[in-house]
């Protein structure tokens, strides 16, 4: 098997070793960010099935092999060590392996690493300078926490999916696994923030990550409108148009839609303008003239109304020529394949690449969106397929002998495709 060339530049986080118990999405989110820095992801896996998401669509199936894109997307440049966690000597194996890892990242249910004999009060005693980071639907503490959690269920639990949606017609959840992805990625900050500490200390710590709460704390304005009017005002439902903010949302054209942000005085004057004379009241009238009155919830479904209605007669690319000529904010609404196939900017940040991903071939994927001028973070190698990586990390990392491995393949503590 080939492997694809790797970066020259090693990535900030050269010399990290992560070890990897996640599994889905919050978890490995977080740490293919921190293998595209160049830590070394070490990604611990239950025999036979691996990670769930090993079975997720799409599937692509090449000379007899089955895997992935979900996989793929999420676990490239990462190693695979497929261990039974139920036998002493899978445990002995990750404990060795805790000794000589500087992150410990799990997505388990509350309680469960603990009842493996691995949980952070195990963890530090073999290695006080780990950082332990837990996420999980609803943390470690609170009423909540022993209950089951997925990415739909925070959305619910957190009010993101009450605020969804077009008004009077039902709530929606996101288009993508907010709660998932959110939660990895104030994970991510707050490993880094623990890792910067252990730096100038020399202390480890557990770090205990919401799901609800990183969602919750994303409530840009329902909170605080909620809270400061005294718990009278309750932000209304977020479609196209924002309750609170105009002209802030999606607009409709002849054969499309377009999205247009003037949020202060100034841009709304170049809307205006661009609008042409027939729409110049807006700038004298008392209910549009400033943000503060324009943006009052009474007269935002006003604003937003007249705008669409000068959009309707126009077609996108009209109407983005006469918007950007006047320097107002503004974007076609882009579909997936428009995006893939066809965005220069998209081709440009590099943000699809390819790897080399074994019996398929070349595969596009995600680039990295943390972009540095003297290090680089981008996808540093395959998928692993599962356990692909035991004889590396067991005999290279914690010295095992060829013998003994084969014996922890024959009892069944092994696995690997």
């Amino acid at each position: 098997m080939n492997e694809e060339p790797q970066p020259e530049n090693p990535g900030p986080l050269a010399g990290i070793r992560v070890l990897d118990f996640s599994r889905v999405l919050a978890g490995p989110f977080t740490t293919r960010f921190l293998a595209d820095a160049g830590a070394e992801v070490i990604k611990v896996e239950r025999p036979a099935l691996g990670d769930d998401s090993r079975h997720f669509p799409w599937i692509i199936e090449s000379n007899g092999v089955k895997q992935s894109g979900y996989y793929i997307y999420l676990n490239r440049g990462k190693k695979s060590i497929c261990v039974n966690l139920k036998d002493a000597k899978g445990l002995e194996i990750i404990r060795k392996l805790v000794e000589k890892c500087d992150i410990l990242i799990e997505n388990f249910s509350p309680g469960t690493m603990a009842r493996l004999g691995l949980g952070y009060d195990e963890v530090r005693k073999i290695n006080p300078r780990v950082i332990f980071c837990s996420i999980s639907c609803f943390g470690q503490h609170g009423p909540y926490s022993s209950e089951p959690g997925y990415d739909i269920v925070s959305q619910g639990a957190s009010g993101w999916i009450a605020m969804s949606g077009e008004p009077n017609h039902p709530p929606l959840q996101s288009p993508v696994s907010i709660g998932d992805m959110n939660a990895a990625l104030h994970a991510l900050g707050a490993i880094l923030m623990a890792l910067y500490y252990r730096e100038k200390t020399g202390i480890g710590q557990f770090i205990d990550i919401s799901m609800v709460d990183c969602l919750f704390n994303l409530h840009e304005s329902a909170v605080q409108w909620y809270i400061l009017s005294g718990r009278k005002v309750k932000m209304g439902r977020v479609g196209r148009h924002h309750p609170g903010y105009v002209p802030y949302g999606v607009y409709q054209c002849r054969d499309g839609y377009v999205v247009i942000a003037a949020l202060n005085d100034e841009l709304w004057k170049q809307l205006v303008t661009a609008m042409g004379k027939e729409y110049e009241w807006l700038l004298t009238d008392p209910r549009f003239n400033l943000t503060s009155t324009r943006c009052h919830p009474q007269n935002t479904s006003v604003v937003a109304q007249i705008i669409e209605e000068w959009t309707k007669k126009f077609n996108c690319e009209d109407i983005l020529r006469i918007l950007k000529n006047h320097g107002v904010p503004c974007t076609k609404v882009k579909t997936i394949d428009e995006l893939c196939d066809n965005d220069p900017h998209i081709k440009a940040r590099e943000m699809l690449v390819k790897i080399r991903q074994p019996f398929i071939g070349d595969v596009e994927v995600f680039g990295s969106p943390l972009k540095f001028s003297s290090v680089s973070s981008c996808p540093r190698g395959h998928a692993p397929l599962t356990g692909e990586h035991n004889e590396e990390i067991l005999i290279g990392l914690l010295g095992y002998t060829k013998e003994e491995l084969s014996e922890l393949y024959r009892e069944g503590v092994l696995y690997k495709v």
